[in-house]
């Protein structure tokens, strides 16, 4: 920019220097009424000369006014990149907490559904989810003594799984699809009883039902519940639905896959069981 601004200023110094003393001796002359002919070409020539100068500085000046409004179009652009990230940095965060108020909201609402429960509210911090262990550490949200091992633990949409061990405000959580873990089950509809567990498959949540008698009946879709038997779940929370259904001609037991309707990847906040509101009555007695 610079450099084309020196060569139209040394265009226009050069052109000066050759048109003033032209215009000198045109007003030396200019007493006469007539021009002669030498004259003429003089007066053609320096009129070329300015018409070139007049161009020149107009189209260095036009130059240089769309130069400086292109400089302030791209502050402008800059502004509203800036303000279009600042908008949108807003928008992601007012949708974290639009989802957040609706786990939340869901919670609230299987609280207020089970108010026989005592339910004490933790936060998902980490997770191990290898094949053989799918594990999930909470951090509590409320001081408590009653959480120890086995103590269940419950989201909005069902059964994750039990406390494996405590320590503080911390605790491991064994996923009821850990192929360790033994949950006594039933059918919803048909109130078929079996033992789930977890498949152990890389990429997948499934688990499987032992000991579902082949003369069950059992339906792709059906709700798969606690059954309270065991002791450790309460009775009658969801904990999967019914993927497949393999029965075989033979044997006993039929093979049956179960999807939990637990999502173990986007899950943050849970319940831990500690109790029951009867069971509180009777202690306080």
């Amino acid at each position: 920019m610079k450099d084309l601004l020196k060569r139209y200023q040394t265009v226009a110094v050069v052109s000066s220097c050759v048109a003033i003393p032209l215009v000198l001796w045109v007003v030396s002359n200019s007493g006469r009424d007539r021009v002669h002919a030498p004259e003429r070409p003089v007066l053609m020539a320096m009129g070329k000369i300015q018409s070139g100068n007049d161009y020149l500085t107009g189209n260095a000046s036009n130059f240089w006014t769309h130069y400086v409004d292109l400089i302030h179009t791209e502050d402008e652009n800059e502004s509203l990149r800036k303000e279009n990230s600042r908008l949108c940095e807003e928008n992601i965060g007012l949708q974290g907490i639009l989802q957040q108020n609706a786990r939340l909201t869901r919670l609230v609402g299987f609280k207020q559904q089970r108010p026989i429960y005592q339910l004490t509210p933790a936060r998902v911090v980490a997770a191990d989810m290898s094949p053989y262990f799918r594990v999930l550490r909470l951090r509590i949200e409320a001081e408590t003594d009653d959480i120890k091992p086995e103590t269940p633990v419950v989201s909005a949409d069902g059964v994750v799984g039990r406390i494996e061990r405590v320590a503080g405000r911390y605790c491991d959580v064994m996923l009821a699809v850990d192929p360790r873990s033994k949950i006594d089950i039933m059918t919803q509809l048909n109130r078929s009883r079996g033992i789930l567990s977890g498949v152990g498959a890389d990429g997948s949540y499934d688990a499987k039902i032992s000991y579902l008698l082949r003369r069950d009946e059992v339906e792709e879709g059906e709700i798969v519940v606690t059954s309270g038997r065991a002791g450790t779940f309460p009775k009658e929370l969801p904990i999967g639905r019914i993927k497949s259904v393999d029965t075989k001609s033979f044997g006993l037991y039929q093979t049956v896959t179960v999807e939990p309707v637990v999502d173990f990847s986007r899950l943050e906040e849970v319940y831990i069981i500690t109790g029951t509101a009867e069971a509180s009555a009777i202690a306080g007695r």
